[in-house]
């Protein structure tokens, strides 16, 4: 059976209810048409379940199926049943006994039908089904898709030709994409564009936005190339189909008018091609931090599905998402309320019938019904209309949100009084732990701890959250911890324990909570950036460098992650690194990048050590000399000092590399003088270096490395009149040294130079006296 296929659902089950209570474990399951029965049983139940709580209309709340008269007012326990990992079931979910009695089937076919291969792909979709109605990633189910993928890919494909192929790719990138695994979603997308001859690429094309615009500016666009045997495209009634809104504005067009009448359109695409185009734009949404640029990158997409709508589940799942684009936008936040009104309508619409809004769903992206409705209620908090989005929140049971619109409409009183009477009718671990959010009553916590019989991650997760909110971190450490053990696909509580034991100091669980938050979620830099600081603070510099060598991927234009990477790269002797990561800089060094970002940027103590290594030319982690990096180095010292003109230690280095060099030429010897001369007008341009101990040694030291290098200089003078110049600048600058201090480090009452400064004093005053000596032999007729 192919898995789209649609089966006349309940006459199925009404056929075979006397099979599957006889037959459903015990059949014999080598004979074909017995196999085709069961799957087909476990696939009506499956649709009907995702109809009922999907894609509408609504089912009857008792449905007149024989079979299944027996379990009718057992939905706790069913719901009960549908518990996996210590996470339930969406409260408002319709039928769960659809859902866990396609469990039971699909599960059993997916073992036990050799002769049927769709059958694993059908208990696939029933897998990610039930995730999606889970309160939380189930680790269970992640596993078992896991699986389920790497055994398809491993083989021959599921089905044979191209089109579910393709089928199979896209549904391997929505689970992938769900679970934040874009690395592996990527892939699945790639191989699904190359299935189907697509290439989607974003390209500018001028054009204006704004009803007044004058000039045309450059806007995207998304270019779409197909090739394909049939250029056919069935036509599609598109009255049923979610209306799309136009944007009644009176500033902003409904869509770029581009200069070119040719740009912004689009060839006509099927279905599943559609499909691919959808796939790409969650793939690139999931890939990119959120912001307003980042939205202009994916309106192309969501115009180019909308343009020819073919699909009731794409075009749901296509407005779904410019609704979440649009209500970020102040101009557009009204078109996304009332889209996103006509969404909910479709959905309990009479028309289209079941098996057209069907189509394609596994690849669609589209949410479930409430998710869709909690969208509408989250946009009415954008508005204003608080009292609006309550109604709605209380429908749902979405309690969370309820106490937030009770703490905006100040009553949060109110919140506990409805968890209270929820509590009255049943007491669950969820409601106590609401209860403890809505009243800040930690007891409540506990309370839901032991009614789970300390099985719940939920209640652990609240306990630890309430003392986190109140930075009481060492507290909430076992309590994120307990949870995590429970359900470790708590992607946000593996980040806040890595923060708590940040704030506390305990690097090796810190290093783990954040090893384990970055291969759930790999597209976050400051967490990247903190799984380092852990790593260095267990002194593991190698593994802090690999992480910030994945924390500047995430964001390329932080000057703070830079500025670790080059303290770090240091550390480990990654010099060709720190000055190269061409792979990230394309061509260009960190340092480079870094004052591309932070103008005037100095870490002297990252360019003493490079400095250091080239001169020494010190093998590197690889076993390679730094001297080869002079080159580049001077070019970066050459630019700095362009930049910051006054830091005495970075013209003092620029002079020791630019000496460093082996051929001792006689410019090489003017720019290390030259050098030398402003680092040390550098230090002396604070009228009070005098006073301080520690920047008179600075200056004596410069002074004496100046002396030395016009010294040299003067041997490689043309003639007498350049090497006196050189020996008379220098004369005059150690003079000048000179008197300052003894003029303010002589103590009046012993007549004597402080200690710690007389030797170095002793030292240039005979360095003066060997620069007047030159300059007598000089000036002396020969």
């Amino acid at each position: 059976m192919h898995p789209s296929a649609p089966p006349t659902m309940l006459i199925l089950i009404y056929s075979a209810h006397q099979t599957l209570v006889k037959n459903i474990f015990f059949a014999n399951l080598l004979i074909l048409y017995r196999q085709m029965e069961v799957l087909d049983v476990g696939v009506a139940c499956l649709r009907l379940f995702v109809q009922s709580n999907w894609t509408g209309p609504s089912l009857p709340v008792t449905l007149p199926i024989p079979c299944l008269e027996c379990l009718a007012g057992k939905e706790e326990e069913v719901t009960t049943c549908l518990t996996l990992d210590g996470e339930s079931c969406c409260s408002v979910m319709r039928h769960p006994l659809l859902l866990l009695l396609a469990r039971a089937l699909l599960s059993n076919c997916a073992e036990q039908l050799s002769l049927i291969p769709s059958s694993k792909w059908w208990w696939q979709r029933c897998l990610f089904v039930h995730q999606q109605v889970l309160d939380e990633f189930s680790p269970t189910i992640h596993t078992a898709l896991k699986n389920l993928l790497k055994e398809a890919l491993e083989k021959e494909p599921v089905v044979q030709d191209p089109r579910s192929w393709i089928l199979f790719h896209l549904e391997a990138a929505q689970i992938c994409l769900y679970y934040s695994e874009v690395v592996h979603s990527k892939k699945h997308v790639e191989s699904a564009l190359d299935l189907a001859n697509m290439k989607l690429t974003l390209v500018g094309a001028l054009g204006k936005r704004t009803r007044f615009q004058e000039k045309q500016l450059a806007q995207l666009m998304v270019k779409v190339s197909v090739s394909r045997n049939d250029d056919f495209i069935p036509s599609v009634d598109t009255k049923h189909l979610p209306k799309d809104l136009s944007l009644d504005d009176e500033v902003r067009l409904n869509q770029i008018k581009f200069a070119n009448e040719d740009d912004g359109k689009f060839p006509a695409l099927l279905p599943l091609e559609q499909a691919v185009v959808l796939a790409t734009l969650i793939q690139t949404q999931k890939s990119q931090p959120k912001d307003g640029l980042a939205n202009e990158e994916l309106l192309p997409y969501i115009s180019c599905i909308l343009s020819r709508p073919q699909s009731w589940s794409l075009q749901m799942s296509a407005l779904f998402l410019r609704c979440r684009l649009d209500s970020s936008g102040s101009r557009t936040v009204e078109r996304a309320m009332m889209q996103a009104q006509t969404l909910v309508d479709s959905i309990d619409a009479a028309m289209p019938s079941p098996p057209d809004r069907f189509s394609h769903l596994f690849v669609s992206h589209l949410p479930p019904r409430w998710e869709v409705e909690a969208e509408l209620a989250d946009l009415f908090i954008h508005l204003g209309a608080i009292n609006s989005a309550l109604d709605i929140y209380l429908r749902l049971e979405k309690w969370e949100e309820v106490i937030s619109c009770y703490t905006l409409l100040k009553l949060r009183h109110k919140a506990a009084e409805v968890i209270r009477q929820e509590l009255e009718k049943k007491e669950t671990v969820k409601m106590w732990c609401l209860l403890g959010d809505a009243t800040d009553d930690v007891s409540c916590y506990e309370k839901a701890w032991e009614l789970s019989k300390h099985k719940s991650g939920r209640a652990q997760r609240h306990w630890a959250q309430y003392h986190f909110a109140r930075k009481e971190y060492a507290e909430s450490i076992p309590h994120f911890t307990k949870s995590l053990s429970i359900n470790s696909l708590q992607v946000t509580l593996w980040l806040r324990l890595g923060f708590a034991c940040l704030d506390t100091e305990n690097w090796e669980l810190c290093a783990t909570a954040y090893r384990r938050y970055c291969v759930l979620d790999s597209e976050n830099f400051e967490a990247w950036n903190n799984l380092a600081k852990a790593y260095v603070k267990l002194g593991q510099k190698p593994r802090a460098w690999r992480a910030l060598q994945e924390a500047v991927k995430c964001n390329f234009e932080n000057w703070r992650v830079w500025d670790n990477i080059l303290a770090v790269g240091m550390d480990c002797g990654e010099f060709s690194e720190v000055r190269g990561l061409n792979c990230y800089c394309y061509g260009n060094n960190s340092y480079h990048h870094l004052l591309d970002l932070k103008e005037k940027h100095v870490d002297t103590e990252v360019l003493q050590i490079l400095v250091q290594a080239v001169t020494r030319d010190i093998l590197d982690s690889q076993g390679v000399p730094a001297g080869r990096l002079r080159p580049k180095l001077l070019t970066l010292f050459g630019r700095l000092t362009s930049q910051v003109t006054n830091n005495s230690k970075v013209w003092w280095l620029y002079s020791q590399l630019t000496a460093s060099q082996d051929e001792k030429t006689h410019s090489i010897l003017q720019l290390t003088v030259q050098y030398l001369q402003k680092a040390q007008r550098s230090a002396v341009q604070d009228a009070h270096w005098v006073q301080d101990t520690a920047n008179c040694k600075n200056v004596m030291d410069i002074s004496i490395s100046l002396v030395d290098a016009c010294l040299e200089l003067c041997k490689n003078c043309s003639s007498s009149n350049e090497a006196l110049k050189v020996l008379s600048s220098a004369k005059l600058s150690l003079k000048g040294v000179i008197s300052r201090l003894k003029q303010e480090q002589t103590d009046p009452s012993s007549g004597r130079v402080d200690e710690d400064l007389s030797p170095n004093l002793t030292v240039l005053e005979g360095k003066l006296e060997q620069v007047l000596l030159e300059i007598n032999l000089l000036q002396s007729p020969t």
